[in-house]
């Protein structure tokens, strides 16, 4: 499978690495930076469980009118707010029929890439698989949870193609399995970042570090409950029986080592996706009367750290 990925990011390089490992096709696009440099030049080091590494050869472009096309899937893999003007550039260059399957973070990407691509089919996915940068061109993964995908319309022929997808994804490695409910994808990888994302941008926490605290975990129930019971108002089933139990399992077991995306903008005093997770909900629970005070509270403290980061104090 020929697949070009947007975004070099921490999760955009982790499916590069991984699929290109296992003998796929993969094209990588992203803005010029530092990162993408020293891939070009070196390549992409991938850091696995035992402490050796492998060096992998990943194309990466920064010009999309370099693109070679002739794409069997796009995959999104770039900040939800990138997405408009990312897509702009780069959709013209590519056949106007590529599928299109987005993992991003947050609510809203699927219609947006949807107005934005009316002749592409757009497909939706969440996953809790998760990495990070040991240093610029050496991916790490940390995180090791399932990636599920589906589409809004399903039918015989975009099941099949998606069984697909998911076979060279967990033939790489990343465990993916196909759904037949959208909502339920997008609301349960949801309530995920919603547990996480804010509280360990907040205490500069690791995943599992955050939930060795009692109050860690108290703040992880509130924040997936008040999620949960908007999830209910909107009649979406989630892929939990048990959301707040499953998000700590997560934590514990699968995301622990993981240093969320949100802390690690914070970190490089980036701009957050808080927006489209905790946002959303406040968002979501105004409309539906449902109150959020936890993820209001959230939403809040990260919002003033991101727009601080000039007069944040680094050392005393």
């Amino acid at each position: 499978m020929k697949i070009l990925i947007l975004g070099a990011g921490a999760m955009g390089s982790l499916f590069a690495g991984k699929l290109t490992k296992c003998g796929f096709d993969v094209t990588l696009y992203n803005r010029p930076n530092n990162h993408v440099e020293i891939m070009k030049q070196q390549g992409m080091q991938m850091v696995h469980d035992k402490g050796d590494f492998a060096t992998l050869h990943v194309p990466v472009y920064t010009n999309p009118a370099d693109l070679p096309g002739d794409y069997e899937l796009m995959l999104v893999l770039i900040k939800s707010f990138a997405t408009k003007a990312v897509l702009e550039k780069v959709l013209p260059m590519v056949d106007d029929k590529t599928p299109i399957l987005t993992l991003q973070n947050g609510i809203g990407n699927l219609e947006l890439i949807q107005q934005l691509a009316p002749t592409h089919e757009v497909f939706v996915g969440g996953t809790s698989a998760g990495a990070g940068w040991v240093k610029q061109g050496v991916i790490e993964q940390r995180a090791w949870g399932k990636t599920f995908i589906g589409s809004t319309k399903p039918t015989n022929e975009n099941v099949d193609f998606l069984k697909k997808v998911a076979a060279t994804f967990s033939e790489s490695g990343l465990e993916t399995l196909v759904s037949d409910n959208v909502q339920s994808i997008i609301w349960s990888k949801l309530v995920v970042n919603i547990a996480y994302n804010g509280l360990t941008a907040v205490t500069r926490l690791k995943n599992g570090e955050a939930i060795e605290y009692k109050e860690g975990k108290e703040l992880v129930s509130k924040l997936v409950e008040e999620a949960v019971e908007v999830a209910h108002a909107k009649e979406i089933s989630l892929l939990y029986k048990d959301p707040v139990q499953e998000c700590i399992r997560l934590g514990i077991e699968e995301i622990g080592r993981n240093i969320s995306s949100m802390l690690t903008d914070v970190l490089h005093q980036r701009k957050t996706e808080i927006e489209v997770i905790n946002g959303a909900i406040v968002k979501e629970g105004k409309r539906l009367q449902i109150a959020t005070p936890y993820n209001n509270m959230m939403y809040k403290l990260v919002k003033m750290i991101d727009q601080s980061y000039p007069r944040t104090i680094l050392h005393p």
